[in-house]
């Protein structure tokens, strides 16, 4: 081939692959912002699941209600940061779990590609007595209030006298608690609990006494009370959260 030819070829090229570049159609970078400029964080609406089982998981999910797919870069679970990769197409839902999490309390957000972040979840765990009723030498009927966002399982109880004596249920297929709700739950310790544990001496409710109950939630935080069973069912409760927090 003729090297005039040639040259004249290669130049033809090299002008219009600078033509090209000189208009943006290959340049990510000026896509990625006018993608940013139509990206509406108001039509993004963040959802989640608490996972009530030793996980200690969250399932987060994120509804894109535009007109163009999302793509969501990272969350923040409490104050830790971690990074994602999901694509959310338009009118979808994007769907991810968590890393593992017992708080109690803890808050989690979700970070766009382009900056924007949705709210997802802000979740409390807080279960309270609210009155407590002795039915018989054997089992005591509590009213828990669910004081928290999400519903809440119970999973194990653990009932301890003055003296350090105890009975465990530690795999208990206990109630389900719905948020601002009461539900009266019943412990049985001795006779009434052939799946209980003793640890230590044989004891039954008795007027007069003190006695403790510790509950265990599937996401495993724990709550204490401790109830005063005196004469003519008066009683004082003090409630102790697990995980270092306490309320009164």
């Amino acid at each position: 081939m003729n090297t005039k030819l040639v040259a004249i070829l290669v130049g033809l090229v090299s002008v219009g692959a600078i033509a090209l570049l000189s208009t943006g159609a290959l340049s990510p970078q000026q896509a990625s912002t006018s993608y940013c400029n139509t990206e509406d964080p108001n039509l993004l609406v963040g959802s989640f699941t608490a996972g009530q089982d030793s996980s200690f998981a969250y399932t987060i999910n994120i509804h894109n209600g535009q007109s163009q797919t999302v793509t969501l870069a990272s969350y923040t679970l409490g104050t830790q940061l971690y990074s994602i990769n999901i694509a959310v197409a338009a009118g979808q839902n994007g769907t991810f779990t968590t890393v593992q999490d017992p708080s109690s309390e803890t808050s989690i957000s979700v970070t766009t590609s382009c900056g924007n972040r949705i709210m997802a979840a802000s979740y409390t765990e807080n279960i309270a007595p609210r009155s407590t009723t002795f039915e018989d030498s054997t089992n005591v009927a509590v009213d828990l209030q669910n004081n928290g966002t999400e519903t809440t399982t119970i999973t194990s109880y653990y009932i301890t006298d003055s003296s350090g004596n105890q009975y465990t249920l530690p795999n208990w297929n206990g109630p389900s608690l719905a948020p601002n709700s009461v539900t009266t739950t019943t412990f049985s310790i001795g006779s009434s609990c052939s799946q209980c544990t003793l640890h230590g001496s044989a004891f039954t409710f008795t007027s007069g006494e003190r006695y403790t109950i510790t509950i265990v939630t599937g996401r495993g935080n724990s709550f204490t009370f401790t109830v005063n069973f005196a004469s003519g069912h008066h009683y004082s409760i003090v409630l102790q959260v697990g995980f270092g927090s306490t309320a009164h």
